[in-house]
């Protein structure tokens, strides 16, 4: 992957939130499929070393029939990491490594240099796309993820979201 050119991935912070459990995947969908389903449905998965399927959810990821980012969050004082062995194995993948202190953009907060964003639910297109032109302002040319958050994320959000991205070529 050329890392030297900004390209913009969408996601879900939380995946393994109730609602989308509810309203993303489809109804019957076994429990152990959530993860492949997601890495063909959106272009970043958001997976913490506390996540109790990140192993799961790692090999989605590598085994996906198209680029997924990967966006991997360590928790502050983790002894060890989850990632360590999947990141050597997987070295060709495009990733994102959170630091536990690392800043994240929101559209209400000044943030510079951030290559992970948070997006709350929001059905008005234009200021969506005003988000993602903020964001894009301030990220480094490098490929960049931008999440729909929240404890209930809306999955219209991330078709939008996802749709605007790509309508403005990034």
């Amino acid at each position: 992957m050329n890392s030297s050119r900004r390209s913009i991935w969408v996601g879900f912070r939380q995946r393994l939130a109730t609602s989308l459990i509810q309203d993303f995947y489809p109804e019957g969908m076994p429990d152990d499929w959530r993860n492949n389903y997601l890495v063909m449905m959106t272009s970043a998965v958001w997976i913490a070393d506390t996540d109790a399927d990140a192993a799961d959810a790692l090999a989605a990821v590598a085994d996906a029939p198209k680029p997924v980012l990967a966006v991997l969050e360590r928790g502050a004082g983790a002894a060890q990491s989850p990632f360590t062995d999947w990141l050597v194995d997987h070295a060709d993948l495009p990733v994102i490594r959170l630091a536990p202190d690392e800043a994240l953009w929101r559209p209400d907060a000044a943030a510079s240099g951030c290559r992970v964003g948070l997006i709350p639910a929001q059905d008005q297109p234009k200021l969506l796309r005003t988000w993602i032109e903020s964001f894009i302002a301030q990220a480094p040319e490098v490929p960049c993820a931008l999440f729909v958050d929240g404890d209930q994320p809306s999955v219209p959000t991330m078709e939008r979201l996802q749709t605007l991205v790509e309508l403005m070529g990034l």
